[in-house]
């Protein structure tokens, strides 16, 4: 690090709360702004899992997971049911956020405020964390900015699900270890041991973020000096044993039949690896912005056959089999080779730790899918990456750029924003205006449980059928999703009659289906794509 960073992290150990709230509040109003309009978003996706497992806390607060679930899960995973131990990974602390949105009545509103309060805490913990690696309060206001622009942050701050929650703690951990590695006060090892044991408990891989902290602790990246270093000070790693302590303990008492860190084996394997290691290879350059800052540094630096070598290779991969995402993914295995050359050439910690950060994810490619919400806890390391390598430019020119990505990512989440908004509420309309009159007219309705249809099908007055369990009788109505789970709901009634349907048309683009994967690659590897799709509908079907 520079002499004038080392003056600026000197100076950041002392800011007061009061600076870190100054470098805040651009980001905290940036992001009440774009989410408050979304407060009554239907429940969508995976959020009825989480809301699922908050009632299950609050009758049993140390079986979270010891519930039934049936999810259709579409392209080659099958139709699965059973209980939600066996079929989901142990990513249970969003089940104990959730209660009070339980106990409140289960509103739409009252878990997005629940989102909410975790934004707060996660830019606050940002702004900080870029202070305390020694940044000035501009990167400060500028980082916690970016954190929240940068898609999908604000997207996925609109559902139910952890990947907000699991972010904010790996912030609080990472930013409450840089404080106590600083200043060695109990107050901030308490904190960060806390953070660091319910990290995993919040998304499994974070688990890998313990020995990351524990590297971090170290002031050399020599291996023959570690053992000296921990032998002089030991007790500076007191916190990243507490907190490995504090989640082997979470897990011994909230466990069922299966470690609760450990992927379900029916939805992983090798098949998964190849479109899981592109997805998250493609992400790193789009939509983070890691590999354009990687292009400008090596621009600057009049390094361009790094820029060359790789971008003639990707352009020829991309000629030979011209799919959109081998290009971008291309790029970015060469931005991420190339880091880690430099930086294990340079033996620079700051970077290794950066650069290690961002790998926290790599474990999941071997999972049944790899959407770019599972990088948003390493979005932090991205950030300070893209300052660490921008920092030859000019000035000016940097905070134009950062502006322009500050104004480009805000745009685009908040158009994602409105479309996932718009595709939350037909799946919840759908089950309304398909169930509702019929149940009303003393018919019995059954469903197949996935995304909307297991929060707002029972509301709506229907029953679950699953595989073994209570089954439709010939004259009673079944409704499926196109989307997901429909040929599988429907495929044990070869005899039935279509009585209604309701399509959409999306206005604003879609997030899901037709080439869109915002929240499963499986569907497709961008957030965001304009196209229609033949799922677009939902289906009543009267079974003979």
């Amino acid at each position: 690090m520079s002499a004038q960073a080392g003056k600026d992290n000197r100076e950041s150990q002392k800011a007061s709360a009061n600076a870190v709230l100054a470098c805040a509040w651009p980001a905290l109003l940036l992001a009440t702004a774009c989410l408050l309009p979304y407060l009554n978003k239907p429940f969508n996706i995976d959020d009825p899992l989480f809301l699922t497992m908050a009632r299950q806390i609050v009758n049993h607060p140390t079986h979270p997971m010891d519930f039934d679930v049936c999810w259709n899960i579409t392209s080659n995973l099958g139709a699965d049911c059973g209980k939600a131990y066996v079929l989901a990974p142990g990513n249970a602390m969003m089940g104990y956020v959730l209660v009070p949105t339980v106990l409140a009545g289960a509103h739409e509103w009252t878990a997005h405020l629940t989102q909410l309060a975790l934004v707060w805490i996660a830019i606050v913990a940002m702004a900080s964390l870029v202070l305390r690696f020694g940044w000035d309060r501009w990167h400060a206001i500028a980082g916690a900015l970016l954190l929240v622009a940068i898609p999908p942050f604000l997207p996925m701050a609109s559902t139910a699900m952890p990947d907000i929650l699991a972010t904010a703690v790996a912030l609080v951990a990472m930013e409450r270890l840089a404080a106590w590695k600083a200043e060695q006060r109990w107050g901030q090892g308490a904190a960060a041991a806390i953070a660091l044991g319910l990290a995993g408990f919040a998304r499994a891989h974070l688990v890998l973020l313990l020995p990351l902290a524990a590297l971090y602790l170290f002031s050399s990246t020599r291996p023959g000096e570690f053992f000296g270093q921990f032998r002089r000070r030991f007790w500076l790693w007191i916190p990243v044993i507490a907190g490995a302590a504090l989640l082997a303990t979470i897990i011994a008492i909230t466990r069922e039949h299966n470690l609760a860190l450990k992927p379900p084996a029916i939805y992983s394997g090798t098949q998964h690896l190849a479109i899981n290691l592109w997805s998250y290879l493609l992400y790193l350059v789009f939509p983070l912005p890691l590999g354009l800052s990687w292009l400008a540094n090596r621009i600057e630096r009049r390094r361009l056959r790094a820029v060359i070598i790789p971008a003639v290779a990707a352009g020829a991969a991309w000629f030979l089999h011209p799919w959109l995402v081998w290009f971008p993914a291309l790029v970015g295995f060469a931005v991420l080779a190339d880091l880690l050359y430099e930086a294990l050439d340079k033996a620079e910690l700051t970077d290794l730790i950066l650069l290690f950060w961002v790998l926290i994810p790599l474990p999941i490619v071997y999972y049944g899918h790899l959407p770019p919400k599972y990088l948003l806890p390493c979005m932090p390391a991205v950030i300070l990456l893209c300052f660490r390598l921008t920092r030859v430019l000019p000035v000016r020119f940097f905070r134009a750029a950062a502006l322009a990505l500050i104004l480009a990512g805000t745009g685009y989440s908040l158009l994602m924003l409105r479309s996932d908004a718009e595709f939350a509420r037909f799946g919840r309309d759908s089950m309304y205006a398909l169930i509702a009159p019929h149940v009303a007219a003393g018919e019995k309705v059954w469903y197949g449980g996935q995304y909307w249809s297991y929060w707002y099908a029972p509301l709506a007055g229907a029953t679950l059928t699953f595989p073994g369990g209570p089954q439709p009788k010939p004259g009673d109505l079944l409704v499926v999703d196109g989307l997901t789970g429909a040929k599988q709901s429907l495929a044990p009634f070869p005899h039935r009659t279509l009585v209604e349907e309701t399509t959409h048309q999306y206005r604003f683009g879609r997030t899901m289906g037709g080439g869109a994967g915002l929240y499963s690659n499986i569907f497709g590897v961008w957030m965001w794509t304009i196209g229609t799709s033949d799922a677009d509908r939902f289906e009543l079907w009267r079974i003979e």
